[in-house]
């Protein structure tokens, strides 16, 4: 057979094969209608993809297209985009992921911080927050006292940090000791761990419930430890080449104070945290007293160092009440404590935000405090007495 006849063949079984299909095809326009019927089945989102997609594959293959056309364009598809999306779901409008609140008024904005925080343990007078105690001791005057209040608030309210550190492990107190060239001796019931360096023994423990103390790390020298070389050096400065010498100096504000009063003289690094709009707050314990690392000398020589674990610290903004809230609870619940006298009077004019820590299990807080104080006489002696009150809005603690 020539080529020829293969070739008319060939087209004769083409126009047979295209009579047969031609018989089996569906209507005109059906293939439209089906295509049309298959979009709008699908989900909105999905054709919304589909047609971005369409629109930047189009942008490539004409490269050359005016910028100001490419923008009004992609605000038309936007704004179908937003009409179909929001048609998908009904006619409702939809809420942004938790941010806001659907209430049919304005949107109320949700600051979901930490949850509800745990309220601080502030004395023995948990509920009227009043730092309660026996005789006075020193200057300070623990006993219960018939308080009122007459100073002026230094703080409006608004919002401040509250912290939270996650409790340390093993691991973190390995590392920490490392750091310092310690090796582990043993694990004791209350400790991470205790370690050994040449000329001092290091204890590192976690949170302590009562009295709330936060994880600290404990220095105790050897006789071994040489003399700080600082010839004419203060105590202040003794403890602060220490610190340096060790990669120890404090990573946070604070104030350095020096007691020489006993043996071992006690410099006191008292931690503090920033407060926008307000300046530095103290850390406090529960009886109003600052505290943060201490390094305690026995003239040139390192007795010991007591200091808070380095750990991150988180931080969320809570609303805080004024002081004239704060104070309120404490006034409204006095009593005469079952006593036969009155307790003694004070009037307290004078307060300041500070910081507490709130131990909670694997999670513990730096809250904000009001720290009042005012003076009282007992016995022909003047004493200050001082009350912690709660800062943080009652409505965002636990009762």
């Amino acid at each position: 057979m020539s080529e020829q006849e293969e070739d008319l063949e060939l087209q004769a079984l083409q126009r047979e094969l295209d009579g047969a299909f031609e018989s089996t095809r569906p209507r005109r326009g059906f293939e439209d209608e089906l295509w049309v019927r298959m979009q709008a089945a699908r989900p909105a989102t999905n054709r919304l993809r589909d047609a971005f997609a369409g629109f930047f594959e189009g942008i490539r293959a004409v490269p050359r297209v005016p910028m100001g056309a490419v923008a009004a364009v992609l605000v038309t598809a936007l704004a179908i985009g937003v009409i179909v999306y929001g048609g998908s779901h009904g006619g409702g409008s939809a809420t942004s992921s938790g941010t806001f609140e659907q209430s049919g008024a304005a949107p109320r904005a949700v600051d979901a911080g930490f949850g509800m925080l745990p309220s601080p343990v502030l004395g023995s007078a948990v509920s009227s927050g009043q730092i309660s105690g026996g005789a006075p001791t020193g200057s300070e005057y623990l006993g219960p006292a018939q308080i009122s209040w007459a100073g002026k608030a230094s703080v409006a309210g608004g919002s401040v940090h509250v912290y939270r550190y996650r409790e340390p492990s093993i691991n973190t107190a390995d590392q920490f000791a490392s750091a310092l060239g310690a090796v582990l001796r043993q694990r004791p019931q209350g400790y991470l761990g205790i370690y050994a360096a040449s000329k001092y023994t290091l204890r590192i423990r976690g949170t302590v419930g009562s009295p709330p103390s936060s994880p600290a790390y404990m220095i105790d020298a050897s006789t071994s430890m040489p003399p700080i070389d600082a010839a004419g050096a203060s105590p202040a400065d003794y403890a602060s080449i220490f610190l340096a010498q060790h990669s120890l100096e404090p990573q946070w504000p604070y104030t350095v104070t020096t007691d020489k009063s006993g043996d071992p003289i006690k410099v006191v690094y008292e931690r503090q945290f920033d407060v926008t709009g307000y300046g530095l707050a103290y850390l406090v314990n529960s009886n109003g007293d600052r505290y943060g690392l201490e390094v305690d000398l026995r003239a040139d020589q390192l007795a010991s160092v007591t200091g808070p674990l380095p750990l991150s610290l988180d931080t969320a903004d809570y609303r805080i009440v004024s002081p004239d809230e704060a104070i309120r609870p404490t006034l409204s619940s006095q009593g005469t404590n079952g006593s036969v006298l009155p307790p003694p009077a004070v009037q307290l004019t004078h307060v300041e935000l500070v910081y507490v820590l709130v131990p909670a299990g694997d999670h513990s807080f730096y809250e904000p405090a009001y720290l009042f104080s005012g003076s009282l006489q007992v016995s022909g002696k003047t004493y200050v007495k001082h009350v912690l009150a709660p800062a943080v809005d009652p409505s965002q603690r636990t009762p």
